[in-house]
């Protein structure tokens, strides 16, 4: 079955890359230009913008990938992103993605030597817990699934790396803040009315 699908923050285009290996039709958004030049010289339909406005079709994807992404919005910018990715998605189709799991945002604040701006070292402006993210998705979907979990690396790995690697999985799905852990969801949007 032909499959869309766009992917919000690209990153390093592992998941662009992956999906073209499966056959999808691949498109990215991201605000980085440059990004945007490296993923299309692969063959990745490459856009430069935002989550707030995007430069596609009404019902243009089967899937919307929103990986690390969600927290870096404020709370206008998040109902916008998620007012506009309703309006991208067919119907029936899927919103997955990861947000950062009960992060306590103080922790990562540094402050500018040149002006003094305190601010995020990553941008993150909201912290997700996992009743926070099933009832944010909740005013825009009607279906929701929200689970935690930790991503871990067993490739490559000798013997300590993949010990190390399954302890902070474990620990990641018991919340554990030494281990990363995520939110994982999936929002399906309803049925055309």
């Amino acid at each position: 079955m032909f499959q869309k699908v766009l992917n919000i923050g690209a990153g390093d285009g592992y998941l662009e890359f992956r999906a073209l290996k499966s056959g999808m039709t691949v498109f990215s958004l991201d605000p980085d230009a440059m990004t945007m030049q490296r993923l299309a010289a692969r063959g990745v339909q490459s856009f430069q913008g935002y989550i707030e406005q995007m430069p596609f079709a009404d019902c243009s994807f089967d899937f919307v990938i929103a990986s690390e992404v969600l927290e870096h919005l404020n709370a206008s910018q998040f109902t916008q992103g998620l007012n506009e990715v309703l309006r991208v998605m067919d119907h029936k189709a899927w919103f997955i993605g990861t947000v950062p799991y009960n992060e306590n945002l103080s922790l990562n604040r540094v402050v500018c030597p040149q002006c003094g701006e305190r601010f995020h070292r990553w941008g993150h402006q909201r912290a997700f817990n996992r009743h926070r993210m099933e009832n944010e998705l909740k005013a825009f979907f009607n279906t929701v699934l929200i689970r935690r979990m930790a991503f871990v690396s067993f490739k490559k790995a000798n013997l300590p790396g993949i010990v190390k690697s399954f302890i902070r999985l474990v620990l990641g799905h018991c919340g554990s803040p030494i281990a990363s852990p995520n939110i994982f969801f999936m929002a399906q949007k309803s049925e055309k009315p």
